[in-house]
């Protein structure tokens, strides 16, 4: 049941024998929006004629569908000529348009402030002076309807004398005056809805233009941000352009310059506050590696090692017990080692040497280029280890060893990253290259199972002292010890770098040592009936 059907059951309610005018608005709300009044047969007569005297006041027309209703065979109610209109009592009638005035006045005021012009104003004015002279008519006056019925005359005829001179009876008069101020109304709303929907379309008009400002206005914003960045970048290349050239200036005056003359990408341990070269070109960087600076033992400790292991390579290493025994695959596997060892100690003098370069860009290749020197000898250590540990197991000889040359690959590769080479990013350096050569371990859990536990702590045994020498070095290196302690004290000899120098020197010629050891071992294993591959 709809709402409109439940208004039409409660009028029906027993003992309710007299029906006012407002009990009748809900039917008025029917008719005005022309819905089947097929249950309106149950009202009586009286009762109809109010409401098709309203129906014809509003312009709106019934379908007269029902065959019992009363008036079954009427053709429908024409605009001008509504029925029961010259039965129907004024005051009733009156009484009915003025409670639909109310109602559609105040739709009109709903909307806010309506402008209007000079020619309709006047219109917009009558029909609210109507609303306000009737109101104040009390409904408990005698003959209340009619008063109402004269105040609008009066209203409309001091406004709208022309309408009113040819009706001479107030019934003709109030039906003229209700049809005109009906089609003032049906102006205006027509003229409400017009405001609606323009100003829907307005808002969102208004919503694009605001969505255009807000776009308009983070477009700008971001332009601003990338512009601000432009401008910083720009400011500081020309800051550190200014820099390089006060070190270079500071460099030619005292030969040495200190920590806070360097440009900061070449700030690497602010612990070591002086003795820093600064040289314009790479023939400058060769002739200062033969003059004193924080950089000399670094530079020679790794210049010597390299040719005490060219020594080992081509001397000792041919003139050992070992050699006489060893395969061709066994030489080339110990000839990675040492080329992996040589590589590292030049890639590392030549990064000390020309670490001094004002060329940044040159700079930081030569850092890279130590780095990946690091990653082939930690490779080449660890396959020296798998090839003599499964000498006699091709298989899982060749897997590990295929493993280890390709984290080494990944080693040479990852330096070449900006953010490898920042000096803030010394520890994660050092892990790479401590996870690194702990892969060279992945080997132990088999070897445990098919030796046995003792005999895998003996294979290993041998490499022990490479390893803590490694791990020392490391841990120096990274937390920048002695030099921490005392800045500027070790600035020329004995500072973390200088040690962690010897200390790859040192594992270097241990990691020989266990070499040999390990070869022995495996050759011991091969005179039990292991091939040799």
């Amino acid at each position: 049941m709809t709402s409109d059907e439940g208004l039409l059951d409660w009028a029906r309610i027993p003992g309710k024998a007299v029906f006012s005018l407002t009990d009748l608005v809900p039917f008025a709300r029917l008719a005005r929006y022309s819905i089947c009044y097929r249950q309106l047969s149950a009202l009586n007569v009286l009762e109809l004629t109010l409401l098709l005297d309203w129906c014809s006041l509003s312009k709106k027309e019934i379908p007269w569908v029902d065959p019992g209703f009363p008036f079954a065979g009427s053709t429908t109610p024409q605009r001008d000529s509504p029925p029961c209109a010259n039965n129907t009592p004024v005051s009733s009638s009156f009484d009915l348009f003025l409670l639909e005035l109310e109602r559609r006045l105040d739709f009109l005021e709903s909307y806010g402030d309506l402008t209007f012009d000079s020619s309709i104003s006047r219109a917009y004015a009558t029909l609210q002076a109507v609303r306000a002279k009737c109101s104040q008519v009390s409904d408990e006056v005698i003959g209340a309807g009619k008063q109402r019925a004269k105040i609008m005359i009066e209203t409309v005829e001091s406004r709208y004398q022309d309408v009113m001179v040819a009706k001479e009876t107030l019934n003709e008069k109030v039906h003229s005056g209700i049809a005109l101020l009906d089609s003032i109304l049906e102006e205006f709303e027509t003229k409400a809805y017009k405001i609606k929907e323009q100003g829907f379309a307005s808002t969102a008009g208004s919503l694009m233009d605001e969505g255009r400002r807000v776009v308009d206005g983070g477009i700008g914003r971001a332009k601003e941000v990338i512009d601000e960045g432009v401008e910083r970048a720009r400011k500081a290349a020309e800051s550190l352009e200014e820099h390089i050239e006060a070190a270079i200036t500071r460099a030619r005056e005292t030969g040495l310059i200190r920590y806070e003359d360097l440009p900061m990408p070449w700030r690497i341990n602010p612990h070591i506050v002086k003795g820093y070269r600064f040289t314009e070109t790479k023939v400058d960087c060769v002739r200062s590696m033969f003059n004193i600076s924080n950089e000399s033992v670094n530079i020679w400790s790794h210049a010597i090692g390299l040719l005490i292991v060219l020594a080992i390579a081509f001397h000792f290493y041919p003139s050992s017990a070992n050699f006489s025994l060893s395969t061709n695959t066994d030489v080339f596997i110990a000839a990675v080692f040492f080329f992996a060892a040589c590589k590292c100690l030049v890639c590392s003098t030549l990064w000390h040497t020309m670490n001094s370069i004002t060329d940044r860009c040159l700079m930081e290749r030569f850092a890279c280029v130590d780095y990946t020197g690091i990653s082939l000898l930690i490779a080449a250590s660890i396959m020296t280890t798998e090839y003599t540990a499964f000498y006699c197991e091709p298989v899982s000889r060749w897997i590990y060893m295929t493993a280890t040359a390709t984290l080494g690959v990944g080693g040479v590769i990852l330096p070449w990253h900006p953010t490898f080479n920042r000096a803030d990013m010394a520890w994660a350096r050092v892990a790479f290259y401590v996870t690194l050569g702990a892969t060279g371990f992945a080997p132990v859990a088999q070897l445990n199972l098919t030796r046995g536990v003792d005999a895998t702590l003996e294979f290993y045994a041998p490499i022990s002292k490479s390893i803590l020498v490694y791990l020392l070095g490391a841990f120096v290196y990274a937390s920048k010890v002695p030099e921490r302690w005392c800045p500027g004290a070790f600035d020329y000899f004995g500072g973390s770098h200088n040690l962690w120098h010897i200390a790859v020197l040192g594992g270097i010629l241990f990691h020989y040592v266990a070499m040999q050891e390990f070869f022995a071992g495996a050759f011991r294993r091969a005179e039990n009936g292991c091939a040799l591959f």
